[in-house]
């Protein structure tokens, strides 16, 4: 799938994880409440509304995804109270939390879930079970682990609805499937030896950046399921290890290929070309002086020259994608 769905929260965390998962995939959808779809703007943080200006984030309605809201969600509800001893215990944890409201621990933390992300059904029920209660405003507070439950499950159902893996920047087993969880986590060890990323980039040559690239990009993430799905290949293994070896060493010879010396006699032609039509376009205008009395022009008209050049060079490997962004991002 080229296509993921961000969950449990709201906003998508500014991160490396971030960026890295913005270079590799297609879309981010959110499940956002219908509150913030009709006015984004007061309701996103910065960043987050900044994602979702610029298309590279989509918030779903969940409430919208389903013809059925309550119906889909029924089931749910009816699995939680067949298990009466689970359900005794959630219960003992809900009523522990009012009592130790001010204790930061998980034993005793409740999480905050917007009223608009699910039929009023759904929090009724969870209410009456006494695993759930109203906040201020459209929050419900929801009893820990059942909150995780009931959003893993929308977070599948949604997923399949709209053609979107579920995913999250948290690496726990309880907001994933053990399979999911399994090549997720794998996905995410080779991501982050291949996009080691600072947090800040400009999303805008981000964004640029993958609407150019997007036939290398399919070529990567060929290259990378192949090794996730392989179940031969298990991570922590030596021949996992050094199935990423082999791939970063790739990347490092594409990025220092574009690099090397031996490009400077093709461009060093062409920008001498260049340099003769500025300059005659320069003395007829009179700006010679200045346009050449700056300092290293011709080098500037050369490094340009050698970062367009580098895209000429040919792989089929998927790593070219990635030495790219080291050429052009980083």
């Amino acid at each position: 799938m080229k296509n993921i769905l961000y969950y449990p929260y709201i906003n998508i965390p500014k991160n490396d994880w971030t960026v890295r998962t913005l270079l590799y995939y297609d879309n981010i959808g959110t499940i956002v409440p219908q509150e913030y779809i009709w006015e984004p703007e007061k309701s996103y943080d910065s960043f987050m509304w900044e994602l979702v200006r610029m298309s590279l984030v989509t918030p779903i309605n969940p409430i919208e995804v389903f013809a059925n809201p309550w119906e889909v969600t029924k089931p749910f509800i009816t699995q939680i109270s067949e298990k009466k001893l689970s359900l005794e215990k959630a219960q003992s944890r809900f009523k522990e939390s009012d009592k130790h409201t001010l204790i930061n621990t998980q034993k005793f933390r409740t999480a905050k879930i917007h009223a608009d992300k699910f039929d009023n059904e759904v929090f009724y029920s969870l209410e009456n079970l006494g695993l759930a209660k109203r906040d201020d405003g459209n929050w419900y507070s929801v009893e820990t682990k059942t909150a995780d439950q009931l959003m893993k499950y929308t977070a599948t159902l949604v997923g399949m609805k709209t053609n979107r893996i579920p995913t999250t920047d948290e690496m726990r087993p309880r907001f994933f499937s053990s399979r999911n969880f399994k090549y997720q986590r794998k996905r995410e060890t080779i991501l982050e030896n291949l996009i080691p990323f600072p947090e800040q980039i400009n999303l805008h040559k981000l964004l640029n950046f993958k609407e150019n690239h997007s036939e290398l990009l399919a070529a990567l993430t060929n290259k990378v399921e192949k090794l996730v799905l392989d179940d031969q290949i298990k991570e922590g293994t030596d021949l996992f290890n050094e199935n990423i070896r082999e791939l970063v060493i790739r990347k490092g010879e594409l990025t220092a290929k574009m690099n090397e010396s031996q490009l400077g006699n093709i461009i060093f032609g062409t920008a001498c070309g260049i340099i003769g039509a500025v300059k005659g376009i320069s003395e007829s205008q009179n700006l010679s002086g200045v346009l050449w009395g700056l300092p290293g022009f011709g080098n500037a008209i050369y490094s340009a020259l050698k970062i367009e050049n580098a895209e000429k060079i040919f792989d089929q490997s998927g790593m070219k994608y990635l030495a790219l962004i080291d050429k052009k991002l980083r």
